[in-house]
Formats: structure tokens, C-alpha cells, sequence
């Protein structure tokens, strides 16, 4: 486990935040391994090691290679060039390619995936927690490996079921896919981390009949400190933030401006800022933003943004139009209200669980309410609240809640 005085040492997953670099803003998902990651480079245990499943097998990373990741992750150090072998594939340019390259001569350790039972008993006399926090790399040969080799207790973080609890807003397979994910997890993991409350009510239900459940524990992410901007707003800007996919919902702001311009004059129309990269099963969507009347007059479509170009809108808007269909835990509202920025969320048990009195609720299936929300606080009919700033978990609190619950895993063999 991690923290003075805790002897046990972690192995941390870094699949997914390498399969990542570069391919834009860092996902919510991205953010919470990279938080672990300098996390545990902060503290400096020289124990400490640091898995990839890489596109030709393991690497196992001390402090030195997981510090060059971090620092290429955060944009700080550039990625080397590609190996011989994924020039020759014409891979060279995939980030990827170079980031495995870059890591290579830095391992303390690699493996063909069928050694990776080697790898553990040349690497760990002793045991250890094999930490997954990423929904990457939760295959049988690696989780199956760890859980069989006598040395490692398994835990797992998951972040959400969407795929299982809304199969039609993911893409093609994924459902098939994740099911697979949950279904080794449950064989395998010794701890099951969830990341709120309604994540672990959905994977109960989902694992109701199974035979056998791991013990199961609530750890709310930690939230990054962000500035609460004070003094005016403009009342006509609104941001939606995430990725452009189906549940999302953006269907549905579309719907509701164009309300708007049937009942407003054009002076007095609201913006909305649409920030955010484009996912997948979006092909209409995009068409209709393309084609829109609104397009470029009061719908404004950004793309993904910096964090600072984020930043920015949140602290001019005077709100976050959050209307998700399904979220696990969701960033944007959050760091919204910190902000000052009120969101006006969907209402769905997450954000009531995490957002507490500090969001306006609304209903998905109403367009009506939204646009009557959003019309009353143009014209000045009505105020939007000001509602309180949540009380959400930093990171330290984040790691310990997890060490916690780290520390009620039986260590395997000692019984």
C-alpha cells in the first residue's frame, strides 16, 4: 500500500494513459491515472514498480522510466522516435509506437505476454497490489496471471457500466466487450474500487446472481483545486464540455435553442459554446451542427480545449449545461461549481450523490423545462440560484480512502 509506513508494495497499471498520448485533452478516466502516477512518484518508494501491456508485451517501469512518462504525458518531454520494427509496419509516426519506444530501454523489466509469470517471480519475492484503474488491460492473461501467481492481490477500479446499462450510447461491440472486462474482474480482483456510490449500485445489480463477488468499496475521485471566479457573468453564454457522443445529449441543447429562436427576438438569443472532441455514432449529430441556421451565431462549436481555454469559458459563462444520460461520476459539473458557473445538470443519482445542493436538476425528457430554464434567466424574469460550492475530495483524500480499503485485502498466502 501507499503512504508512510505501509510496507506493501504497488504495481500500477499504465496501459491506458500510454495508449492515450496524444490523442488530445486527457479523458476523465486518463486524468485519475495520471494522478496516481505522480502520486506515487511523489512519494519515492523504491519498490514501487509500473505496468504496461505494450503492443509486443510487458515492460515493468521503476521511478526513472515512470518519471519520463509522466513528463511526456504532461507534454514536458517530448516522445523519441519509433523502433526499427514499427517504422517498418509504418507505425513510426503513431504516438503509441513512439511512446513504447521511448520506454523500452527505460524498463527494469519486459516480457512476451505469455511470460509474464516469469516476470512477476524474477520481479517480486515478496507480495504486492497489482492496481488497474484505467478499465484497459483487465484481459485474462493479465489479470488471470497476477491472481494465479500466489504474490499479487488484485484491485480494481471501475468508473462506470455504461456499456452494460445503456448499450445503445456505445459503440458498435463495446457492451460484448466490457461484459467480458466485468466478468474477469469479478473472477479475479480481490478488491473492487468504484468511483461513487451509483457505479457500485449499477455493478451490483449486474453481478446479483454471480456465485462469487469481490468485496466492493466507494472511493470518490479527488478533484483538482480550481480558482472560484467571482463578479459578473454574461447571462447569454452557456458551455457544454465532454465529448461529442450520444449520451451526452447534445440532441437535445440543439433542440432547445431552437426554441429559443422561435420565442426570442435575435438580440436576445443566448450562446452556447459547445467544447469537446468528437466521439462516435455522432455522424447525424455532426451533420445538424454543420447545416445548423444557429451555426456560428448562437451555436458555437470549439472543439477539444486546453484546460486553460476551458478554463476561460467557465469563468464567463454563467452556467454548464450538463444534460448526460449517463455519467459514473463526472468532472464538468464539478469543476463548474467550484468555478462559480452554476451547472444545470440531468438528474440523475450521481450528480445528486456528488453535486449535492450545488446543481439545478432537469429533466432529459423535457426540452420545455431547459428552455424555459435558460429564457427566464436571459430576460431577467428569474435568477439562476446561487448555489452553494460542493464540498468535493482533493487527491490526498482520494489515496487515502483507497489505502484504506487497500488495507482490508487479505494477504494471499498468509493465511
Amino acid at each position: 500500500m501507499t503512504g508512510s509506513g505501509q510496507a506493501t508494495p504497488v504495481w500500477l497499471d499504465l496501459t491506458r494513459l500510454v495508449s492515450r498520448v496524444g490523442r488530445g485533452v486527457l479523458t476523465g478516466i486518463d486524468r485519475v491515472e495520471l494522478a496516481w502516477l505522480r502520486h506515487l512518484l511523489s512519494e519515492g518508494n523504491p519498490a514501487t514498480r509500473y505496468l504496461v501491456r505494450t503492443t509486443r508485451g510487458y515492460l515493468l517501469l521503476d521511478q526513472r522510466g515512470a518519471a519520463k512518462l509522466a513528463a511526456v504525458v504532461a507534454g514536458e518531454r517530448a516522445a523519441g522516435p519509433a523502433d526499427l520494427l514499427s517504422r517498418l509496419l509504418r507505425k513510426g509516426s503513431n504516438p503509441r509506437h513512439r511512446v513504447e519506444a521511448t520506454l523500452r530501454p527505460l524498463a527494469v523489466d519486459r516480457a512476451l505476454p505469455s511470460r509474464l509469470p516469469r516476470l512477476i517471480e524474477r520481479q517480486s519475492p515478496a507480495g504486492f497490489i497489482y492496481l488497474n484503474l484505467g478499465h484497459a488491460n483487465l484481459s485474462q492473461a493479465t489479470l488471470g496471471t497476477f491472481a494465479a501467481s500466489g504474490r499479487a492481490r488484485v484491485a480494481v477500479l471501475i468508473h462506470d457500466l455504461i456499456p452494460i446499462t445503456h448499450p445503445d450510447l456505445v459503440a458498435e461491440g463495446m457492451p460484448e466487450s466490457f461484459a467480458g472486462r466485468l466478468e474477469r474482474v469479478r473472477t479475479h480482483a480481490d478488491l473492487v474500487l468504484c468511483n461513487s456510490a451509483a457505479t457500485a449500485a449499477d455493478l451490483a445489480a449486474h453481478w446479483h446472481s454471480a456465485p462469487h463477488r469481490p468485496p466492493t468499496s466507494v472511493v470518490h475521485l479527488g478533484v483538482d483545486p480550481v480558482p472560484r471566479v467571482t463578479g459578473q457573468r454574461d447571462p447569454r453564454r452557456f458551455v457544454m464540455l465532454g465529448t461529442i457522443e450520444p449520451r451526452k445529449n447534445h440532441a437535445l441543447m440543439l433542440d432547445v435553442w431552437e426554441v429559443l429562436a422561435a420565442e426570442l427576438r435575435p438580440d436576445q438569443m443566448p450562446d452556447l459554446h459547445i467544447i469537446g472532441p468528437v466521439g462516435w455514432r455522432v455522424e447525424a449529430l455532426m451533420e445538424r451542427i454543420a447545416a445548423h441556421p444557429l451555426k456560428n451565431r448562437s451555436i458555437h462549436r470549439h472543439g477539444p480545449l486546453s484546460e486553460a481555454e476551458v478554463h476561460a469559458h467557465l469563468a464567463s459563462a454563467t452556467a454548464l449545461l450538463f444534460p448526460s444520460l449517463a455519467e459514473g461520476f463526472g468532472y464538468p459539473p464539478l469543476e463548474a461549481a467550484m468555478m462559480g458557473a452554476l451547472p444545470i445538470c440531468s438528474d440523475l443519482p450521481v450528480f445528486r450523490e456528488t453535486l449535492g445542493h450545488s446543481a439545478v436538476y432537469l429533466d432529459v425528457r423535457d426540452a420545455y423545462s431547459w428552455s424555459d430554464t435558460i429564457k427566464k434567466h436571459v430576460l431577467g424574469i428569474e435568477t439562476l440560484p446561487a448555489l452553494p460550492t460542493p464540498e468535493v475530495p482533493g487527491w490526498p483524500a482520494h489515496f487515502d480512502q483507497v489505502n484504506r480499503a487497500l488495507a482490508g485485502i487479505e494477504r494471499k498466502g498468509q493465511e
